[in-house]
């Protein structure tokens, strides 16, 4: 029992370990995609169509991603007397992947274009979300977690209405709409992740990050079960459309239905349909819930030590992970291999080894940070 009561206050700034695990899961559904881009997508032939079905697996890592990242603001603010620290901290963090940030991934993907100004053409996710702690922060003080939920879904329905009714003709005006609302065929943009529908499934996140502040204190079992609940309920609603896309396939090959089909494919991922964020979104949410019951009960204790250190450091393993595989592994031009899982693991550990160095000296400054100011940091007499 003495278990469950201190879970809410596990780590530090209101962090638990469970959802720093959900988010390093996540992360290392990042490093399967891009890898198999790297290593299978140039060999061609049945090791691109081998790609192509590990995407039904990996496609869940940018809504898990979103929803993760909005929960934990919204966790925060819940946990924390004085928001006004971290505020400042989560929008420098904006603004870092928005400058820096961007300046670090975009030339990682030169292999996907064949001109010189692909710089131009290419906005990462992390440009997305630096928006999304730039603004996030401001809107958590002001509206309340289910107020959010609805301006979330509002910017989410909104976006799609704008991608399927405008359609401008200028090429300044088609670089905002592919931007901000998406576009399912981009004509200016090589790579875009539309900043308005990935706003609003990221206020949606912060919701649950609410509640994860609010009841995970007093029934830390019980919120659990509702994030199974929840995030099962919300993935079995994309499961029915995903069901609808299928059949609609099967008798009209979605003839005259192209609005229909993208809305409920779970492979609309370019801009994100309802479809695919539901079922992926909802599935991260019972995960979560599931990782936190594990949690609770003392299970799989070496797999969120070890996922969670990644989880805590996710941005600095989203940059790095794009050095070892678009630069690194890519440039190598390996053959194929039967063997090649073997390869993915030795990239992850290789990554892993680094961020948990990177842990150690951030659990060395903070303890160094408590120390009272008479006692030097070293521990000396």
């Amino acid at each position: 029992m003495e278990r469950v009561r201190t879970l809410g206050a596990r780590t530090v700034s209101g962090r638990l370990e469970a959802v720093d695990a959900m988010r390093g899961t996540v992360m290392l559904l990042v490093f399967l995609s891009h890898f198999a881009d790297a290593y299978l997508y140039p060999l061609g032939g049945e090791a691109s169509h081998l790609r192509e079905r590990m995407n039904l697996l990996t496609m869940m890592a940018t809504p898990g991603f979103m929803v993760i990242s909005g929960l934990m603001l919204g966790l925060l603010h819940s946990r924390s007397r004085d928001f006004a620290p971290l505020r400042t901290r989560l929008q420098r963090r904006g603004l870092f992947l928005l400058t820096a940030g961007h300046l670090l991934i975009v030339p990682t993907c030169r292999f996907w274009a064949d001109e010189p100004l692909y710089l131009l053409r290419i906005l990462p996710v992390t440009d997305t979300l630096g928006l999304a702690l730039l603004v996030g922060p401001w809107v958590v003080t002001r509206l309340n977690g289910r107020t959010r939920a609805a301006l979330g879904m509002l910017l989410f329905a909104v976006s799609w209405v704008v991608c399927l009714s405008w359609m401008p003709e200028a090429a300044f005006a088609r670089v905002l709409k592919e931007a901000f609302f998406g576009q399912r065929e981009l004509s200016v943009l090589l790579s875009s992740f539309p900043v308005v529908p990935w706003m609003g499934v990221y206020l949606v996140g912060s919701m649950f990050g609410e509640w994860l502040g609010t009841w995970g204190r007093a029934d830390p079992r019980g919120v659990a079960r509702r994030f199974e609940f929840v995030g099962l309920g919300i993935a079995t609603c994309g499961g029915g459309l995903m069901v609808l896309h299928i059949a609609v396939h099967h008798l009209w090959h979605g003839a005259g239905f192209t609005t229909l089909m993208a809305l409920t494919s779970q492979a609309q991922k370019y801009p994100p349909g309802p479809a695919y964020v539901a079922l992926y979104g909802g599935t991260v949410l019972a995960l979560l819930g599931l990782l936190m019951r594990a949690e609770q009960a003392g299970y799989l204790s070496r797999y969120l030590r070890m996922a969670s250190v990644i989880g805590r450091h996710s941005l600095l393993a989203f940059v790095l992970q794009f050095y070892v595989y678009y630069v690194g592994l890519y440039l190598l031009r390996l053959p194929y291999s039967p063997l090649w899982p073997l390869l993915f693991v030795a990239t992850a550990l290789l990554q892993w080894g680094a961020l948990y160095a990177w842990d150690l000296r951030d659990r060395s400054r903070e303890a160094t940070a408590r120390l009272p100011a008479a006692v030097p940091a070293s521990g000396a007499r």
